[in-house]
């Protein structure tokens, strides 16, 4: 009896194991299968020192776009990987300028950032920085393409920050992509796609919690007029609409739209759809994390508005990662579609036709 009872209790086990593969593989996108998509004729953009431009976003003004990026690969606890915040003119089609060198002379590894105008005219760049052990928000007073640092802002409550978005010249959301910074619990997190990031509000003098039991928040944006907030919650392979009031920061959620991966960062276009970065593929990715040569696919995916006042999500670029490899972000005004990506030294400047 006791033996009988024993086999059971194993086979239960092995077929939850068995099911928990099968799940984990299906969401990890290792059974997805994806036609490869291109927009127009892409450059590739490799001057200026660029490298890991994790995040980027266009001045609609300028035709100035902000690239943040460090290399991840050379970044040790040894050794603080100097990363910058490159300019590049979509006008002139230089090569891309670093626009922290002095700016913001220490240590400076940059992750997501964000670009707020205000009605005045004021410009700011918001940037999330993990150099030297530390995560802060840098603030930098804009200039036509020139940055001037202004403030650094820390707070027990940036965990593990990932991406921000500006709402005022102080104020601003910011992501958290993990709560554990360390252990079995952020494994747990990341294996059992537990829902336990938060996103915080910052007014400029303290945090308060926005949102919690997020899975995987990641990318984040505001609409045009600051009354919709759009979170990414990787993990859960969605993309969150959130009405917003803009007096109060309350959130209430409009819509969750479904995409085929992990959601990372989120731009808004000019007719008020959305571009998100997707890794479909993340055992591909994370192999690419330890090794160069490994490439991981490039996802870029159109959020398009619905007469449900959501979005409908559709590809606009897919590729096996042989152009650009684990792109996380895609910025688009005038035609012209920047891709950016976690490691690479390049990004992508392409035509598309859509963005008009």
């Amino acid at each position: 009896m006791i033996g009988r009872i024993f086999g059971l209790v194993f086979l239960a086990a092995l077929i939850a194991a068995g099911a928990w593969v099968y799940f984990f593989l299906r969401d990890a996108g290792a059974l997805r299968t994806i036609a490869p998509k291109g927009v127009g004729a892409c450059t590739t953009v490799t001057g200026g020192e660029i490298v890991g431009v994790e995040d980027l976003t266009i001045d609609p003004l300028t035709k100035v776009a902000f690239l943040a990026g460090y290399d991840r690969r050379a970044d040790t606890p040894a050794t603080t990987a100097r990363g910058a915040i490159w300019t590049y003119d979509l006008a002139e089609r230089g090569d891309p300028v670093d626009a922290t060198a002095s700016a913001l002379p220490g240590g400076f590894s940059p992750h997501g950032i964000s670009l707020w105008r205000g009605a005045d005219g004021r410009k700011v760049l918001f940037a999330i920085n993990h150099a030297d052990g530390k995560h802060t928000i840098e603030v930098f007073d804009v200039n036509g393409a020139a940055l001037a640092h202004r403030r650094t802002i820390e707070g027990l409550e940036l965990v593990s920050p990932n991406d921000i978005v500006g709402v005022g010249p102080d104020a601003f959301y910011v992501t958290n992509d993990h709560a554990n910074t360390t252990g079995w619990r952020r494994l747990a997190e990341d294996y059992l796609r537990l829902k336990e990031t938060k996103v915080y509000h910052y007014d400029g003098q303290r945090f308060t919690q926005a949102l919690d039991r997020i899975g995987g928040a990641n990318g984040i944006n505001v609409s045009a007029d600051g009354k919709a907030l759009y979170l990414s919650a990787g993990s859960e392979g969605k993309v969150y609409v959130f009405d917003r009031d803009a007096t109060t920061n309350a959130l209430v959620q409009r819509d969750a739209v479904i995409v085929p991966g992990f959601a990372d960062n989120i731009e808004v276009l000019a007719s008020g759809d959305l571009l998100l970065g997707v890794h479909s593929k993340i055992l591909q990715l994370l192999a690419h994390f330890g090794d160069a040569s490994k490439r991981a696919p490039s996802h870029v995916m159109h959020l398009k508005a619905n007469s449900r006042s959501g979005f409908t999500a559709e590809t606009i670029y897919y590729n096996d990662g042989e152009e650009i490899s684990g792109a996380s972000v895609g910025a688009s005004v005038d035609r012209r579609l920047l891709i950016g990506a976690i490691f690479e030294p390049k990004i992508l400047d392409c035509a598309w036709e859509a963005a008009s």
